[in-house]
């Protein structure tokens, strides 16, 4: 059958013109043998705005011509003058997720290690977007990545002084509202413990006994705020409350292990070589190649007067692992070690 086109115009004034032919089918309507229009797929929809090619062109307006040739393709013509039509992409509304995704908590931390910035601004645009505490958490931690631990440090600190924290993800909107329950305290625990690692590298040793301290009062049996409280303890020395912290020893055995290098650490600091020694045999006999444990004996030994079994654990904590701060650490011993072979 021959073809008429059907001209529809959307919006206003457009700087873009498309052309479509496309097939509808047909059906008998009048006996003398007059036709309908059905539309073969779901009606057009014109959309708000449209991006033109690549270099960004807005059209307020699409105008569609249909060309009813009956021959089943659908294609897009030349637009005037001759040349092709780039193509049509609907612009998103925003960077977030998109209408059938929620924003999340999870999705928001998954690409903190690889790709911190790209966390830090999904974290900013969520919070645009009505995010509450756990976009400013998940921005906290992206900033860390990105070396503003400082900041980074006082914004968990302040999030975990925060009653009501959410349970699940994606948080509900009353989050931060609400009163505390057992879930909520603990996870205001991690968010303090948090805070702590990130003082401690940040070298602040105050400020990390500090939200280490709050996060114990949040969740008293949580062991790994333990560790990080014992640990800072010993560096402002006060080797006592770490002791007290870490006794008695955790029951899960990678736990355990590493209560016994932080507890060896203590007793060193109070002098009692021989306990610190028993503790970090301990700790090695489990996990004989690691990296904290063996450059805490080999101070031991070193105290012992046991200069060549110092030496020895500190360049095994130099193979094992090259990059680690331990390995730095014990750089700096080996070298205070050549220097003066005998220093206690």
């Amino acid at each position: 059958m021959g073809g008429w086109p059907l001209t529809f115009l959307a919006g206003g004034p457009t700087n873009a013109v498309m052309r479509v032919f496309t097939c509808l089918s047909v059906s008998p309507l009048f006996p003398s043998g007059g036709y309908s229009v059905r539309p073969a797929g779901a009606p057009f929809r014109a959309a708000r705005w449209v991006r033109v090619g690549r270099r960004g062109v807005m059209a307020a307006g699409i105008v569609v011509v249909v060309n009813m040739a009956g021959n089943g393709c659908v294609r897009a013509a030349d637009a005037p003058g001759g040349a092709p039509l780039p193509a049509v992409s609907a612009v998103p509304e925003h960077d977030g997720p998109g209408h059938d995704e929620a924003w999340s908590f999870a999705h928001c931390t998954a690409t903190v290690s690889d790709d911190p910035d790209g966390a830090r601004d999904y974290a900013e645009d969520w919070l645009r977007h009505g995010g509450g505490l756990e976009a400013e958490q998940c921005e906290a931690l992206a900033r860390i990545e990105l070396g503003d631990v400082a900041t980074a440090a006082a914004s968990l600190d302040r999030l975990a002084h925060v009653p009501g924290w959410p349970v699940g993800d994606p948080a509900p909107a009353h989050a931060g509202t609400q009163p505390d329950t057992p879930q909520s305290l603990r996870r205001r625990a991690a968010v303090a413990e948090q805070a702590a690692r990130a003082w401690q590298a940040d070298d602040s040793p105050k400020q990390a006994f500090d939200s280490a301290a709050y996060g114990l009062t949040l969740e008293p049996g949580d062991v790994p705020l333990r560790l990080v409280y014992a640990r800072v303890a010993v560096e402002l020395d006060q080797p006592q409350r770490a002791i007290d912290t870490l006794t008695p020893l955790p029951s899960v055995p990678a736990e355990r292990d590493e209560a016994l290098v932080a507890r060896a650490a203590a007793w060193r600091r109070m002098g009692r070589i021989g306990q610190a020694m028993t503790d970090i045999n301990a700790a090695l006999k489990d996990m004989p190649r690691n990296g904290a444990a063996l450059l805490e004996r080999g101070i031991l030994y070193q105290r012992e007067g046991q200069m060549a079994q110092a030496r020895a654990d500190w360049q095994d904590v130099v193979t094992l692992a090259p990059d680690s701060d331990e390995a730095d650490l014990a750089r700096q011993d080996l070298s205070l070690l050549e220097t003066d072979p005998e220093a206690p």
